[in-house]
């Protein structure tokens, strides 16, 4: 299933659903969303030519067939499904918004198109209350952009949020794993799972490493196969939860707190698919103390497929964003990497 919003145009043949969605394409466009459409059609669709090589393929059993050249491509496939979910799962993850065409029997938001002011068209019976809107209104297209704006806004607040807390392994500067290390006598892992847990709606620990007894049950996933580094274990929670937002923490930010979260998560918005914030202009983007939206998980997919195990790499993504932090809070990104920054963090503290 799609993580994007998804909103239907729906309305008589005739009534102009097709141009609303093309004129509303290029407003949702400069608005830095990336947006996909669905059509449903009654008829029976012809878009090949008999006899050409890709109709050729999918006549003799082809599962799947993709065309393409130098700048698009086109894919095929048989297709049983009705339901609107089931048409869905063949977009890819990476869009804000799909908007559809038909599909008025679906439960998500929609508007439904008539022509007349005053409604002459009747509308039929359909789940939810659909916005009407008469193309003889001259302020149409701008009434549905701000309704599609609004259901972003509100699908965008109510994703769920999960934390994973990356647990790393046993540390040779540091002698021992960091996960048990103590501030006033609290371990470091349990430190950042109480604090994860008033911000997140879970929290699971992502790696492998010796646990204090009282956490040897919490939740746990295991790195993802062949892939290096931390983000062995951002992909094992993606992969896990691939329709929420992740925050992503690590054992070693023993600073981390409510302040911090709840700033972070404040610069979350629709069309960013990630905030990983900068410590100070010029430097390098914080990969841990960081948020991802599901959008950005098909990119990170991606960089590893091509051996790409840098973080940094995702910040180059043009949906990432790489927020100044808020000087007074910036103590809360420091890590612990050497005896002398634990020494200098616990005297702090």
């Amino acid at each position: 299933m799609t993580s994007a919003c998804v909103i239907g145009v729906t309305g008589y043949s005739g009534a102009g659903k097709t141009t609303l969605i093309e004129k509303a394409l290029s407003e949702l466009k400069r608005r830095g969303l990336s947006v996909g459409v669905l059509k449903h059609t009654s008829h029976v669709l012809t878009i090949d030519a008999e006899g050409k090589d890709t109709d050729r393929f999918y006549r003799a059993g082809a599962d799947f067939v993709f065309v393409h050249d130098a700048q698009q491509g086109f894919s095929r496939l048989p297709f049983t499904g009705m339901v609107l979910r089931e048409a869905l799962n063949y977009f890819p993850c990476g869009l804000d918004l799909i908007l559809v065409e038909g599909h008025k029997g679906a439960e998500n938001p929609k508007v439904w198109l008539q022509s007349g002011i005053s409604g002459a068209s009747r509308i039929p019976d359909m789940p939810g209350h659909p916005a009407v809107l008469s193309r003889d209104d001259p302020g149409y297209l701008g009434k549905f952009i701000d309704f599609v704006l609004s259901e972003i806004k509100d699908f965008h607040t109510r994703r769920l949020v999960r934390a994973g807390l990356l647990v790393g392994g046993r540390s040779s500067r540091m002698g021992t794993s960091k996960a048990l290390l103590e501030m006033n006598g609290t371990a470091l892992v349990r430190r950042s799972l109480d604090t994860l847990g008033e911000v997140a709606a879970k929290t699971v620990l992502l790696g492998a490493t010796v646990l204090p007894q009282d956490l040897r049950d919490a939740d746990r996933l295991p790195d993802a196969p062949l892939v290096q580094g931390p983000m062995a274990g951002i992909l094992s929670a993606f992969r896990w939860d691939p329709d929420c937002a992740w925050i992503i923490s690590a054992v070693d930010m023993p600073l981390m707190d409510r302040e911090a979260w709840d700033w972070l998560l404040s610069q979350r918005r629709p069309g960013t698919w990630a905030v990983m914030p900068r410590i100070k202009a010029g430097l390098k983007a914080e990969a841990t103390g960081a948020c991802y939206e599901p959008m950005i998980f098909e990119y990170v997919e991606d960089l590893s497929r091509k051996g790409i195990f840098e973080l940094q790499a995702i910040a180059g993504h043009p949906r990432v964003i790489t927020p100044e932090i808020p000087k007074a809070i910036s103590y809360a990104w420091k890590n612990v990497n050497t005896p002398e920054d634990w020494r200098d963090i616990t005297e702090v503290r």
